[in-house]
């Protein structure tokens, strides 16, 4: 129930002893904090309290997050034990230095976007007064999994990713392709094709904030002359 959940999951994940949570708060961003359970430390069972009776954002938030999570269930549960999984969740709400994670001999660097803005190109307005429910703070957080060399999986909402070598290697890591998609009955199924627009410029990996969603990327290295 407190804020700093993955602290508490630290905290209990023990080897011997699978994490199991029976009860967890019942906001939206228990919907980013059952991504962080599952994919960090193998948990064996995640349970908002009262999940039948929530509704609002945090309903919202929940649906979507459960509905990825049960396409993604095959794939997670072969890789769990593996250490090829990362929870991705910030330390406290509003984290200003970028996560690190070192996976699949990359390092991964996660900046966290918590609120989804207004669509100006379609003729949307910033929202106005903190009780706008357009306004309210949306969960940010998800996974990672190295499916293969120099490729890996991404589920979640409210993130951007950029990559390096790990270790002193000397290169650039470029991006090779990006797919956003889910998986059917076990077998990724691509959706579209993410451009330059959707990467910025090939810069980073983003999967934006007021819905979930999963994208496969593959990385390639290079050296500057």
């Amino acid at each position: 129930y407190f804020p700093n959940f993955a602290e508490w999951c630290r905290r209990y994940a023990r080897s011997g002893n699978p994490l199991f949570i029976p009860e967890a708060q019942r906001g939206a961003d228990a919907s980013v904090n059952v991504f962080y359970a599952l994919a960090q430390h193998d948990a064996i069972g995640f349970a908002p309290f009262g999940i039948e009776s929530i509704t609002g954002l945090a309903a919202m938030s929940l649906a979507q997050s459960y509905e990825l999570l049960g396409a993604l269930a095959p794939t997670l549960l072969a890789s769990q034990g593996r250490r090829i999984m990362a929870g991705l969740l910030p330390e406290i709400p509003e984290q200003p230095q970028p996560q690190q994670v070192n996976l699949g001999g990359y390092l991964l660097r996660v900046t966290y976007e918590r609120q989804a803005p207004p669509n100006l190109a379609e003729g949307g307005a910033a929202p106005t007064g903190s009780a706008s429910p357009a306004s309210a703070p949306r969960p940010a957080g998800g996974l990672v999994v190295a499916i293969g060399p120099d490729e890996f999986l991404f589920a979640g909402t409210g993130m951007t990713v950029t990559f390096a070598p790990a270790g002193s290697e000397n290169a650039v890591v470029g991006i090779l392709s990006v797919e956003e998609g889910t998986f059917a009955n076990g077998q990724w199924t691509r959706r579209r094709w993410l451009n330059g627009d959707q990467t910025h410029q090939g810069r980073h990996l983003r999967l934006e904030p007021g819905r979930f969603s999963a994208q496969r990327i593959r990385l390639y290295r290079y050296r500057e002359p």
